[in-house]
């Protein structure tokens, strides 16, 4: 008997066990290995909060590529006037892909062959033509192929809050607990980063309106921008993508592009986020034709720029924030940390506004991590992760965004080889095709990827 072990329970890795289920011939198993124990969550549908909303409308969300209607569908059962361009809970979503899964299982027919195992891989080593896994409980597992479905780990601790490491008012995982935890009224919060993730822990703290005041201090200021409430008819024309894909392979040239594009369908009545939207089918081979000096020029003076223009929030979330922003409950500031020291148990903050030499100071009384989640392999202290990188099964991108893989998702050892017997699946896709992270390419790539290996395993 074939067996697939799929380690990772999210997103990527409960749709590729989907679609392995909907397509494995017989003689075959899967295990599923998940250390939450809770599948198809992650940091992204792990939440059980109803004000955490779907960046992406209902009806581009469904998880399986042949039936793009699927979670509309779901979603309508439980609210009837749910359509296509309404923004629903993430915790719905996660139910959604939990009921999917369950229904591939009763399919499968043989429950004995779908084993879900909660428990932490400390190590996976090469053996014979598959793999041998030996979890924290001492069980080892023989695998004829892996997948590996990492999703999204903790933020990284910036240099200017390394003193802060150990400080009881500084929260280094904005998902944590210790966020919803948080009960003082009137309390002064500075949240490192001003996108997503932040928002995510506004809508968390639930201390917009009891007094407290909170801060958001970025870089360069960039706020979320929103989705359209209501979705026009028109589309950005198809030739845009051509521009950009004939334009010279540099960040510069694909700026002009994108400029002048928006430019021209202010004429024909399109909005900037049809642009956006017009050319995303491309965006993988755009990233493709940069030479590493224009990635690295990208990834330093352009992406939180692309980041906060491609990556909208629900309009709802919005119009929370920019009447809290417009209220100056919550404020945003635009700078670095130049020093802070503690005391009392609060900390002082010295800042540079941007644009300005003079410094100011913010007392404050706890500081959240939101710079977003780290996907650079090499710096995420998991045993797994650090066990496959000494080894040398598996290579890290030279600008840290994540995974090496092969046209099929094989993962690309140290020496370059593609290992056939061990795949990834997830957002450390970005490293090669950069539009990696959210549903659409996602459930593409999990798809394919179930569906090979089920063909690999028939006789």
């Amino acid at each position: 008997m074939k067996t697939l072990v799929i380690i990772g329970a999210g997103f990527s890795g409960t749709v590729a066990a989907i679609e392995f289920l909907r397509s494995a011939a017989e003689d075959t198993r899967l295990i599923i290995i998940n250390r939450s124990g809770a599948v198809a969550r992650g940091l992204a549908y792990g939440t059980s909060s109803s004000k955490h909303l779907l960046n992406v409308p209902a009806g581009n969300m469904s998880a399986l590529v042949d039936d793009p209607d699927s979670f509309l569908r779901y979603c309508q059962v439980r609210a009837p006037d749910t359509t296509s361009s309404s923004f629903v809970s993430r915790k719905l979503y996660g139910d959604y892909l939990a009921s999917l899964l369950e229904d591939a299982e009763k399919d499968f027919g043989r429950p004995t062959d779908v084993v879900r195992i909660c428990a932490e891989v400390v190590s996976l080593k090469p053996q014979d033509q598959g793999a041998q896994i030996e979890l924290s409980s001492g069980e080892r597992i023989l695998a004829d192929h892996v997948i590996l479905a990492f999703g999204h780990f903790p933020p990284r601790t910036p240099a200017a809050l390394a003193s802060l490491v150990e400080s009881p008012h500084y929260i280094a995982n904005p998902w944590s607990g210790s966020v919803s935890a948080m009960e003082q009224q009137g309390e002064s919060v500075l949240l490192i980063g001003s996108g997503l993730t932040a928002l995510d822990v506004i809508s968390s703290l639930g201390k917009v309106n009891d007094g407290s005041r909170i801060y958001l201090l970025s870089r360069r200021g960039l706020l979320p921008l929103s989705h359209r409430a209501n979705k026009g008819g028109l589309q950005a024309p198809i030739p845009c993508r051509d521009e950009m894909l004939n334009a010279a392979p540099t960040v510069l040239s694909y700026l002009r592009v994108l400029k002048s594009q928006v430019e021209a369908g202010k004429t024909l009545g399109l909005n900037w986020r049809d642009v956006v939207a017009a050319i995303r089918p491309i965006t993988s081979r755009l990233w493709a034709r940069l030479p590493t000096t224009e990635r690295k020029r990208f990834l330093r003076h352009l992406q939180p720029y692309w980041d906060v223009h491609r990556h909208r929030v629900a309009p709802q979330t919005h119009e929370f924030f920019a009447d809290a922003v417009k209220q100056k409950k919550i404020i945003p500031l635009a700078g670095r940390i130049r020093s802070m020291e503690t005391f009392d148990g609060k900390t002082l903050i010295t800042l540079q506004r941007r644009g300005h030499r003079d410094t100011e100071q913010l007392q404050i009384d706890r500081i959240i991590n939101c710079t977003g989640p780290n996907s650079n392999p090499g710096m995420i202290d998991e045993p797994l992760i650090q066990q496959l990188i000494r080894d040398g099964l598996i290579a890290v991108d030279d600008l840290g965004l994540g995974l090496l893989v092969d046209d099929s998702l094989c993962v690309q050892c140290k020496d370059g080889k593609a290992l056939s017997w061990l795949s990834y699946v997830g957002p450390m896709l970005k490293a090669g095709l950069w539009e990696a992270t959210a549903v659409p390419e996602l459930r593409i790539h999990a798809s394919s990827l179930a569906r090979s290996v089920s063909g690999k395993f028939r006789p």
